[in-house]
């Protein structure tokens, strides 16, 4: 073990050191600290106990002990007698906004102590950019930046002044002229870094309808905290260590690297020039032009770069990479150079991405009917790189995870994140970079788009692998989970500073705006679709829009159809509103009455959240008279259009009804309890009746409306008794995430136990058929994986046992074990060893240089059961002891899902909470992700206390969104368990086989 790793306390130590006569009493918590290598060393032993301060007879504390015994048993029957009725359940007008620390915007006043002119944090729209020349020096060794700029820029307005954006830059040299090259002197120049612009006053006025340029020498710095233009390394083989310099600047970050207009509305031409080393590689989004050698004006042994200029774009989009990298490429089918850039070492690990991402390209240069407009299109891996990837046009950035893989290492499912993640960034080519939204606020129609065109690619280039109905899994439950929230947000979302813009990249603009866009396609039809966004891309191509251009274009291909859709009015109702709707299906004999109101999961009286609100569903259903015939109703009134319920006709010999057809729609249903038990029953005795996605979507259905108390708990849980012969993915892995939901809220309730039974009842049958054997198709592995997965999880002994034995194995290397349950099988060996098992795991983590395999590492080595370690282990990450800072969000979300880790997360985030504010800063969206993982499965009226007082004085920046939504899930989690606890209890232990 390397001299980072802490030292495992001697468990074999004699019980001398206390003397028989004598008993240590303890009076309170402290911890012994060595230093140990540089680092700091936590002994187990010296951590839960300490030093003694007092003693006394063994009569004494025979007397002590009893004393104490007795008031706890006191205390006891009082908190079990005496527990005021109201505890955990929702107070009328109960607000999830109260209790968040919100910091109100400091005056206008510039950094020399003037007032700022321009207090808005918009820029002025009187000035537009249209074409930037940027040379850019970023020192690797000492992290300085230099840089010299001019952008020539028109005039729409008569101005005499400037505004435009920088962040952490100060400039040394400004200089503004006209088209016949004549200085404009400026009175003076002022910084407003709380809205980072830079105001420049000039002597005489801008005239509109002129073009000027302004010329700019300034200096910064090279970040480290993986925003803006930043510095990481990766080790070479022999452990030296390489650094290199990456970018990431959407939203907000290009104003860190260079001064500009750094909102997505004011395109221009880029052309890029970097300053390097030699033996370095430059890489921007444009091919090289030429390199010259500039070592008279900015050091010896220097070079620049020079690259094309860019077609316009938005600076998001601006990229630059300099490195050590090696390349392997294909062309495409019209002739684009397609590259992926990786460590030398590491290029092999990119054949499979590079043969899918030619296969993507091409596919979707068909789909959209447009050329990609540039020469070139370079992929690279990033050692270090907080989002899972970027899609600068031309020059992508990709995590190593997402886009290196090794054949005898990488599962199934990590292969096809990757494609996922290529499908993802090469959609956005077109959509996103060809058409950029005109603001933020619409910032789902990129992403939602390439969330749902993702799954449409990978489909084409891999039917078998039934993305479409992954989809669901994946995109639409997720989605549909996040948004039963009083705490969510409608897609179509007001933003204006950094830190709101960086809160909406979220479940509901991702894979809301996906499951939307899903749902239109099945309303309008494939083609239909497809034809109304390419004329959407030929209208505003290297421009801007925002989803009125793309509803019109869309509406437009409706129009030669036998059933034109009025998009605009169907579609305003999905975006503009949060939540979704809840449609109930009841039956008064051959007539279906299907009613709708917002689904809440935790119905109080929020502000902001309007129960009026409907939506026009597109209600599809099946029955039993015509299993598969599909029939669509709109749920809106024929006269006025306006949503609304509806009754319509169904045959007297139904006898059930199937809304929803294959989950196609954004909303959720529920049945009066007759239909329920009609549908139960066919899952019972012929569950293929239904399709995978509509048995998916029966399970999720039921038990989320149990949850948020308006289904009897004991239909879900009847209903997925059927499982016993289930053999398909998707209702598996649906019913297996409410599963480990349930047992997350009965950690430390008596029924645990029974439900831990009841669920190797139900996957006992399959996993009998299945086993361990891995050689089977991508989607029958991916079943396997969620089958074994669960099957260690909840404690089947055949399943358990057969995990150690192969662990041991491989630690004595005997087996390689299949890429597809190695994770598994890590992280049983891990929970029932010890130390010694767990140090092994760690050591391979640090030494592989597979990503996938460092990711199974990650959350292998957090299963352990014992807290000292998983102690140890959060310290390694806060700490970054060989643990990447993109990485932490992962260790911190693996050990809060281990009931025994749930806690110490919680104390982490507190102990730790101004060291992950500096490292992750408050305009960070990995902040609310962290809240989330650390304390929304909680479900005890104490800890959502604790959250709150914890939270009420602290300013968390651009994860308040996700703290309010914490503090509601946990709230849920309360209801549901005051509500089920008991019926849980009952119903588990009737039905759940003795074990």
């Amino acid at each position: 073990m390397d001299s980072s790793a802490r030292r495992r306390p001697d468990r074999n130590a004699g019980p001398n050191a206390y003397h028989e006569d004598e008993v240590t009493v303890l009076t309170g918590p402290s911890k012994s600290v060595g230093i140990e290598d540089g680092k700091i060393n936590y002994e187990k032993g010296e951590f839960y106990t300490n030093p003694p301060v007092a003693t006394c007879s063994r009569k004494q504390a025979v007397f002590i002990i009893g004393l104490i015994l007795a008031t706890l048993l006191t205390c006891s029957l009082i908190i079990a007698f005496v527990r005021p009725s109201h505890c955990g359940h929702v107070e009328e007008g109960l607000d999830f906004h109260e209790d968040v620390a919100v910091t109100p915007p400091p005056e206008a006043i510039a950094t020399n102590g003037e007032p700022f002119p321009w207090n808005d944090v918009r820029l002025p729209d009187f000035i537009v950019p249209l074409r930037y020349s940027v040379v850019l020096h970023p020192n690797l060794t000492t992290l300085f930046l230099r840089g010299q700029m001019e952008v020539v820029f028109a005039v729409q307005k008569e101005t005499n002044f400037i505004v435009f954006h920088g962040k952490d830059v100060t400039l040394t040299v400004v200089m503004v002229k006209d088209k016949n090259m004549r200085e404009i002197m400026t009175t003076r120049t002022l910084y407003y870094p709380y809205h980072q612009q830079i105001y420049i006053e000039l002597k005489n006025y801008l005239m509109p309808g002129n073009n000027y340029s302004l010329a700019l020498r300034y200096e910064g710095m090279v970040r480290t905290d993986l925003e803006g233009l930043y510095i990481s390394s990766y080790k070479s083989p022999g452990g030296v260590k390489r650094y290199l310099v990456t970018t990431h600047f959407q939203p907000t970050s290009a104003r860190s690297a260079f001064p500009c207009w750094d909102e997505p509305n004011y395109k221009a031409r880029f052309k890029i020039g970097v300053v390097r080393q030699r033996n370095y590689v430059a890489l921007s989004n444009m091919p090289l032009d030429n390199t010259e050698d500039v070592s008279i004006f900015w050091g010896s042994g220097l070079v620049q770069d020079n690259f094309h200029e860019s077609v316009p774009m938005s600076t998001y989009l601006v990229a630059l990479v300099v490195c050590d990298y090696g390349r392997i490429h294909e062309v495409t089918k019209t002739g684009v150079t397609l590259s992926i850039y990786a460590p030398p070492h590491m290029t092999s690990q990119a054949d499979f991405a590079l043969k899918a991402a030619v296969k993507l390209f091409d596919y979707f240069q068909s789909f959209f009917g447009f050329s990609y407009p540039l020469p070139k299109l370079d992929l690279i891996s990033m050692p270090d790189f907080a989002a899972g990837a970027m899609e600068n046009w031309g020059l992508a950035v990709f995590r190593e995870s997402a886009l290196l893989m090794d054949n005898n290492t990488t599962s199934s499912s990590a292969k096809q994140r990757v494609v996922l993640i290529l499908a993802h960034e090469l959609a956005h080519q077109w959509y996103g970079n060809l058409v950029t939204m005109k603001w933020w606020d619409d910032l789902w129609l990129s992403e939602g788009f390439a969330s749902f065109a993702e799954y449409i690619g990978v489909h084409h280039i891999f039917p078998e692998w039934a993305m479409m109905d992954q989809f669901l899994h994946s995109n639409t439950m997720p989605a549909l989970r996040t948004d039963a929230l009083s705490t969510s947000h409608a897609v179509s979302v007001t933003v204006s500073d950094p830190i709101e813009i960086e809160a909406i990249f979220d479940t509901i603009s991702y894979s809301k705006g996906a499951s939307i866009f899903y749902m239109l396609q099945r309303v309008l039809g494939e083609e239909i679709m497809r034809r109304g966004l390419m004329l959407y891309l030929e209208r505003h191509q290297f421009g801007n829009a925002n989803m009125d251009d793309l509803w019109q274009a869309l509406s437009l291909g409706t129009l030669n159809s036998s059933h034109p859709v009025p998009v605009k009015d169907m579609m305003d109702t999905w975006t503009h509103q949060l939540g979704y709707p809840l449609v109930t299906l009841r039956r008064h004999g051959n007539m279906i009455h299907a009613s709708q109101k917002h689904f809440l999961l935790v119905n109080s009286s929020l502000h902001g959240v309007n129960s009026s609100h409907k939506w026009h569903v597109p209600l599809s259903f099946t029955t039993s008279a015509a299993p598969n015939i599909e029939s669509q109703i709109w749920m809106r009134d024929p006269l006025s259009l306006r949503a609304s319920d509806i009754n319509f006709e169904i045959p007297m010999n139904v006898s059930w009804i199937k809304a929803n057809v294959n989950a196609s729609g954004y909303y959720r249903v529920n049945y009066e309890p007759a239909i329920w038990q009609s549908l139960i029953r066919v899952l019972a005795n012929q569950p293929t009746t239904f399709s995978p996605a509509d048995r998916a979507q029966l399970i999720d259905d039921a038990f989320t409306l149990a949850w948020a108390g308006m289904l009897n708990v004991t239909v879900p849980l009847t209903l997925s008794q059927y499982l016993v012969n289930e053999t398909e993915y998707l209702p598996w892995s649906t019913a297996l995430y409410h599963l480990r939901k349930l047992d997350t809220v009965l950690s430390i309730r008596t029924a645990r136990r029974s439900l831990h039974c009841f669920v190797r009842h139900l996957v006992t049958p399959l996993y009998s058929i299945m086993g361990w054997t891995t050689k089977v198709p991508h989607i029958q592995s991916l079943l396997q994986r969620e089958l074994l997965e669960a099957a260690v999880y909840f404690g089947l002994s055949s399943a358990v046992n057969e995990a150690r034995r192969l662990f041991t194995q491989w630690m004595s290397g005997q087996v390689q074990l299949p890429p597809d349950i190695r994770d598994i099988v890590y992280s049983t060996g891990i929970k029932y060893g010890g130390w010694t098992e767990w140090d092994y795991c760690w050591q391979r983590y640090k030494e592989t240089n597979v990503p996938d395999e460092r990711l199974n590492f990650l959350r292998a080595l957090a299963a352990s059961n014992d807290p000292w370690i998983l102690q140890q282990y959060l310290d390694f990450a806060m700490e970054r002891n060989s643990i990447r800072v993109q990485d932490i969000r992962k260790v911190v979300e693996s050990v809060a899902q281990n009931p025994v880790g749930s806690l110490l997360v919680w104390r982490q985030l507190q102990t730790r909470w101004n060291m992950i504010e500096v490292t992750f800063g408050r305009a960070s969206f990995t902040i609310g992700r962290l809240i989330l993982a650390a304390v929304s499965h909680f479900h005890d009226p104490l800890d959502l206390k604790s959250v709150q007082t914890f939270f009420r004085n602290v300013n968390v920046g651009s994860g308040k969104r996700s703290l309010m939504q914490s503090l509601e899930l946990i709230q849920a989690n309360i209801n549901f368990l005051n509500k089920n606890d008991r019926q849980l209890e009952q119903w588990l232990n009737r039905n759940s086989p003795r074990c």
